[in-house]
């Protein structure tokens, strides 16, 4: 029997939506965030459009971004088409993501730690984190989600962000689609397009990902997984010196193991 439920996840997050240049916008407690949200609400509106026209029948949006508890999309503006979740803790990194899911996209997505000339780079928290290798190789938040999702089978098909995350998802997944929204020129610094343009290159570029789902290969990572984090402060790795499958291996530097990404990022989360 032909299957005819294609069903896609959609990560958001908010540093890569085209608008957003600076750190006021990315967290909660002022008029700059909740203009950012609002940014982020349309372009995931357009992405669902998108992903319906090329044929998606299941949606499901992941609310990623961290601030405000993870409840940055405005609720009462939400395109229909999907289903959304919100709120913190989740039970798992990308919450209810599983092997049913067809293809992964990425919305709002920002480059990771150390990318020169990227819009708010980071890699999980700038606050705390200098950098993250994942079998030997840097990794951010885009590389993570992908492999996690690569665990599961299922492809990464679709990206939007600045040009630098965009570089970076398609030397993770050869062939997705970028939505390119705006150009990095330094941390707090790019050159945006208009608001309408960014719209419809999100809804095409997810509608054009939906012919992708069969011909981009997930991302496999092999196994056993390392992951190791170096931390900004030694405190952050004294404080997780002691978990299962953790060894340090420096002042601020700290290996994560798992036979998995899924459960070495479970340890690295406190799973």
């Amino acid at each position: 029997m032909r299957r005819t439920n294609v069903k896609i996840y959609i990560l958001t997050d908010l540093e890569g939506v085209g608008g957003v240049v600076n750190r006021s916008q990315v967290f909660a407690g002022n008029a700059a965030y909740e203009k950012a949200r609002e940014w982020l609400t349309l372009e995931v509106n357009a992405a669902v459009q998108g992903a319906i026209d090329g044929g998606a029948t299941d949606i499901l949006v992941l609310d990623g971004h961290g601030a405000n508890n993870a409840v940055n999309l405005i609720y009462e503006k939400l395109h229909e088409g999907a289903r959304y979740i919100q709120g913190v803790p989740w039970m798992e990194y990308l919450q209810s993501f599983d092997s049913s899911f067809d293809g992964l996209f990425q919305i709002g997505a920002h480059a990771m730690s150390g990318t020169q000339e990227a819009v708010l780079e980071h890699t999980m928290s700038s606050e705390s984190w200098v950098e993250m290798l994942i079998n030997g190789r840097p990794f951010g938040e885009i590389g993570l989600c992908a492999a996690i999702a690569g665990h599961f089978g299922v492809p990464f098909v679709m990206v939007s962000g600045d040009d630098k995350a965009c570089k970076e998802a398609e030397q993770l997944s050869p062939g997705l689609e970028c939505a390119v929204v705006k150009r990095g020129i330094s941390r707090h610094c790019a050159e945006l397009l208009p608001m309408p343009v960014v719209h419809n290159l999100i809804r095409e570029k997810a509608r054009a990902a939906m012919a992708k789902l069969k011909t981009i290969q997930p991302l496999r990572l092999d196994s056993p997984v390392e992951i190791q984090i170096e931390f900004l402060r030694t405190d952050s790795a004294d404080c997780v010196r002691e978990r299962e499958g953790v060894t340090r291996i420096g002042p601020r530097t700290i290996v994560y193991t798992g036979k998995n990404v899924v459960e070495a990022f479970s340890r690295v989360r406190g799973g």
